[in-house]
């Protein structure tokens, strides 16, 4: 790769893919892969999905791009869709090119209608590259450590009953910032009670509660949305990554409270992508298959499978520390050693998420995964943990991080 700047802070394992199907990646030898992270997460319906790759060639063959003047009917039949998922009658969506530029977008517009200097977020959420959520101004957020509170519960942090939590000035904050799950990679969930709080106390001032549903969003954990694990109505909801199987849109749909909150009249935002037809016409297609197919129940239940067999595997090394998940977004944090697995893994031929200073190996796999695929990967992973359950290579492991 001599002409090509690779900065996304992971190392580069393969330079010659040259095909992907479903779960399956094929390089140039012809040799082959499973991906467990469905390629940052997005392609939830599978690599080169068919419906996606014949609407993408007859959609581009029509209209493509749009302009400042001109919009498709596609964009509001689309948006039709995500808003009866996200259960907002009287709703609004906008389609952009980003998860990060669609939680800069909702961001936005919370801040023109609140009437409060801070937004509220957990300290380990992840909520975007760029703009106002990718290096929080004290002056305007509340960075909450729920795991640092004093609570003392290593699963779900902060019950919010306790002095640290009684200690949030709600009395400035108007706009709750939740990313349900996924947790800068850790996959960490939040209790409800923290949760059910947290909306209550700012809801009830009248504030705003923004969901971050790029990541844990189009039937990833369980249900169409990571909030929806909540008692949570959100005003803005923020789409990207699984919304577009790996083309490049996200979307953000906009409550009718909001619509109608007179500070919202005159909202501005405007770039080069905004609303196109593609983009909008594989959102809706995305959304048809997994709803036609019961894709949300299978994740759910492909979910639970996959995190039992895990917990099996628990019991049978050390090496194991913990599993954490909902629906297929799942962690397993290991005592030591998750480099050399992560390595050995890929040599077996299944690529998993890693995240990079910690012990933790993520997989997010298309919620088309084969049962056949699950049951493949957890023999081979127990495999692996047996040869590391050897004193000497547990060792040579550790010393090598």
């Amino acid at each position: 790769m001599e002409n090509l700047i690779w900065s996304t802070g992971h190392q580069l394992k393969f330079d010659n893919i040259v095909e992907a199907n479903n779960c399956h990646l094929t390089d140039s030898s012809g040799n082959q892969w499973v991906d467990l992270e469905s390629g940052v997460w997005s392609t939830s319906i599978g690599h080169s999905n068919p419906r996606i790759a014949k609407l993408i060639s007859e959609q581009a063959g029509k209209l493509m791009h749009t302009g400042f003047c001109y919009c498709s009917a596609l964009n509001d039949r689309t948006s039709k869709k995500i808003l009866e998922i996200n259960s907002m009658p009287g709703g609004k969506c906008e389609f952009l090119t980003s998860g990060s530029e669609a939680v800069e977008y909702a961001m936005r517009i919370a801040r023109r209608v609140s009437q409060k200097p801070l937004a509220l977020t957990f300290s380990d959420s992840y909520n975007g590259a760029y703009g106002d959520v990718s290096m929080p101004d004290p002056s305007s957020w509340f960075i909450y450590d729920r795991f640092g509170c004093g609570c003392n519960d290593p699963v779900y942090g902060c019950s919010g009953n306790c002095k640290s939590f009684r200690e949030i000035p709600f009395h400035e904050i108007g706009i709750f910032l939740l990313e349900p799950g996924s947790s800068s990679g850790l996959v960490r969930f939040a209790s409800d009670s923290l949760i059910n709080r947290i909306v209550h106390q700012v809801k009830s001032a009248g504030g705003i509660v923004v969901a971050n549903e790029v990541t844990t969003g189009i039937g990833r954990t369980g249900k169409w949305f990571g909030y929806q694990h909540y008692q949570v109505n959100p005003g803005l909801v923020a789409m990207g990554k699984g919304l577009g199987n790996g083309y490049p849109v996200s979307a953000v749909a906009v409550s009718h409270e909001i619509l109608n909150n007179p500070a919202f009249e005159g909202f501005h935002f405007s770039q080069s992508h905004q609303n196109d037809a593609l983009g909008a016409a594989i959102a809706g297609e995305v959304i048809d298959i997994i709803s036609e197919n019961e894709l949300v129940k299978s994740s759910e239940i492909l979910g639970e499978y996959l995190k039992t067999s895990l917990l099996v595997l628990k019991e049978e090394t050390t090496l194991i520390k913990e599993v954490r998940g909902r629906g297929l977004m799942l962690a397993i944090e290991f005592t030591s050693c998750a480099d050399a697995i992560y390595n050995n893994l890929i040599l077996k031929g299944f690529i998993t998420g890693r995240r990079r200073g910690t012990e933790v190996l993520r997989l997010d796999p298309a919620l088309t995964i084969d049962l056949g695929i699950i049951d493949q990967f957890i023999a081979t992973l127990r495999g692996l943990l047996l040869e590391l359950t050897d004193e000497k290579a547990q060792n040579t492991c550790t010393n090598n991080r």
